[in-house]
């Protein structure tokens, strides 16, 4: 395995020392520490290594790539401070990545203009439809939970549903003509619902403690190498205590969004009153499940909108082209000169 990685001991002692991955990438480090050699083994070498000196044989290759390799000062402890840092910054990244979405489309969904004119129209096309009930025809709201079933409600002639009526009714009343082909979308964007429902507030909090627990192992770590080190300590401790700084700076920052994404949850369910039908909790799983399937088909009647808007445009622009050629090419009519030949006669037969 360590002859397959094709290093050399001289890159690896200044890669841990100098705290340096031009030469030797993070992925190698991470498979060298994989793969380092434990204290027993160590000690198994070492003894192989004073034999060799009593002219008794010389070591085989790995064994002398990992004998020289324990010579450097804490060598374990130093891999597993270099390489801790960028699996930090892409889990950490994940999860704030995560949180803010969740942020965002919260914020959309209490907020955003178009989806208040979207609900509004699907109450009142509700109450419409309800009209000839006193209870079910003066709502002053709904469940969301029809949201995902407006497709499934035909007409009479089975030709449209009360989805395309909702969306062709958004554009007409809400939509500018001249912005009707690159109107703005008025709903979260699918993708976006579709990652939000997927947070789960207790595995993102595990998570956070784990990064906690990662953080104060990699500073004992740390630790280790520069209380054990007096001659080797730079620029390993410089380093370090930046990036510890800026890593519990950056958890201190995701706690906050987490618990600003907890209670902008929910708000956005007080505002919808939302209640799983379990009797249990709103999560972001039952709540955003609701507008999952309703936001992504809105958004293809949207898109076969906006394409029969443009359709509609291009036949304009091309019955005017032909509009115009014809004028261009129709002779023009040209009176009778008064003294022609149909002129004289003209008069002749009136004479």
């Amino acid at each position: 395995m360590l002859s397959s990685l094709h290093m050399e001991i001289s890159d690896v002692e200044h890669a841990l020392l100098d705290v340096d991955t031009s030469v030797i990438n993070y992925d190698k480090l991470q498979k060298l520490y994989e793969n380092r050699p434990l204290q027993e083994e160590i000690q198994a070498i070492e003894k192989a290594s004073a034999k060799v000196t009593k002219d008794e044989g010389a070591l085989d290759k790995p064994e002398q790539f990992l004998f020289e390799l324990s010579k450097i000062p804490h060598f374990s402890e130093r891999m597993h401070c270099i390489i801790f840092q960028p699996g930090f910054t892409e889990n950490l990244t994940i999860i704030d990545s995560k949180l803010n979405n969740l942020k965002l489309t919260c914020q959309t969904l209490l907020s955003e203009k178009g989806v208040q004119s979207v609900m509004s129209l699907i109450l009142a096309v509700g109450n419409h439809m309800n009209g000839g009930s006193r209870v079910r025809g003066q709502a002053d709201g709904f469940n969301i939970e029809i949201l995902p079933n407006l497709r499934d409600v035909k007409s009479q002639d089975n030709s449209t549903s009360l989805l395309y009526y909702v969306v062709h009714s958004y554009r007409s009343l809400y939509v500018p003509s001249g912005e009707a082909e690159n109107a703005k979308f008025p709903l979260p964007e699918p993708a976006d619902v579709g990652q939000a429902a997927l947070v789960n507030f207790d595995d993102v909090l595990s998570e956070m403690k784990k990064i906690d627990r990662d953080i104060s192992d990699c500073s004992k770590q740390a630790a280790k190498v520069i209380q054990g080190s007096e001659d080797n300590q730079q620029p390993f401790k410089d380093i370090m205590d930046k990036f510890l700084a800026r890593a519990n700076k950056s958890l201190k920052e995701v706690r906050e969004s987490f618990a600003e994404c907890q209670t902008q949850f929910d708000q956005v369910c007080m505002y919808y009153s939302w209640k799983p039908k379990s009797g249990k909790e709103p999560t972001p799983k039952t709540f955003f499940s609701q507008w999952v399937a309703f936001t992504s088909e809105f958004k293809d009647v949207w898109k076969k909108e906006q394409q029969r808007v443009i359709k509609e445009k291009v036949i304009e622009a091309k019955l005017r082209i032909q509009q115009k050629r014809a004028l261009v090419q129709k002779p023009p009519t040209q009176k009778a000169k008064p003294e022609g030949l149909k002129a004289r006669l003209m008069k002749k037969r009136k004479s």
